[in-house]
C-alpha cells in the first residue's frame, strides 16, 4: 500500500520537474516572438509555479489526512503504542520471575 502512494509522490514530482522545464520552454518561445517580455514572462512563470506548489502542498496535505483516516479506520497500533506494551510485558514478565523464585524458595 505505501508503494503505491509512494510511486504517485514520485510521479507527481518528475511532472513538477517537468511542468517547470516545458513552461520556462514556453516562456522563452514567447519571448522570442515578441509576444511578452522578459520580465512578464518571469512574472507569469513564477505565478504558474507559485500556483503550483500551493496545489502540491494541497494534495500533499489532503493525501496525508485521508493515509490518516485509512489507517485510523483499519484499528492498526502505533509504534510507540507497541513499545509501551512491550514495557509493560517486560515489566509482568520480571515480576513473574521473581514471583516464581520466591515460590521456589519457600517450597525448599
Amino acid at each position: 500500500m505505501f508503494e503505491i502512494f509512494k510511486k504517485s509522490l514520485f510521479a507527481g514530482l518528475g511532472l513538477v520537474v517537468v511542468t517547470k522545464t516545458k513552461l520556462e520552454s514556453v516562456m522563452d518561445r514567447l519571448v522570442e516572438e515578441g509576444k511578452m517580455s522578459r520580465d512578464e514572462a518571469e512574472k507569469m512563470a513564477r505565478e504558474l509555479l507559485e500556483s503550483g506548489e500551493k496545489q502540491w502542498t494541497d494534495f500533499e496535505e489532503k493525501l496525508q489526512d485521508t493515509v490518516k483516516g485509512f489507517l485510523a479506520n483499519m484499528d492498526i497500533c502505533k509504534g510507540s503504542d507497541l513499545k509501551k506494551l512491550e514495557k509493560k510485558v517486560k515489566a509482568l514478565d520480571m515480576r513473574l520471575k521473581a514471583l516464581e523464585k520466591e515460590t521456589a524458595t519457600e517450597k525448599k
